[in-house]
């Protein structure tokens, strides 16, 4: 679905030619020094929560942009079955507050933030 890289002081997140009108974007890049916290999701289609902007096949995938009724803005491109990272920034980049992925190295990608981080 998605393309995950770090890379030169950068999360980027490269989006497919068909999820591209929902997410409003080919490739977000987030500084990793941007980034505040970073957590395992077994289910993030479950963590797309509140008002969205994009894409649902219920009980499939999610898509694009939901905000939360606190103001949250949470960019989502989420599987069934695929395990994810919620990756919260320290201030809004790309317009957006927080990352919502599926990607099968889920664990991954967290252990590599996280060691970023420290």
């Amino acid at each position: 679905m998605i393309q995950v890289r770090i890379h030169d002081g950068t999360l980027s997140v490269h989006f497919p030619p068909w999820t591209r009108p929902f997410a409003r974007a080919g490739q977000v890049d987030v500084p990793l020094e941007a980034i505040a916290d970073v957590h395992h999701l077994d289910q993030p289609l479950a963590a797309a929560k509140g008002l969205r902007s994009g894409l649902v096949v219920s009980g499939y995938t999610k898509v694009g942009t939901w905000t939360s009724f606190s103001g949250v803005k949470r960019l989502v491109a989420a599987r069934r079955g695929v395990p994810g990272v919620r990756i919260v920034l320290k201030h809004r980049v790309a317009d957006v507050d927080e990352l919502i992925l599926s990607a099968q190295d889920a664990q991954e990608i967290r252990r590599r933030l996280t060691q970023v981080q420290q």
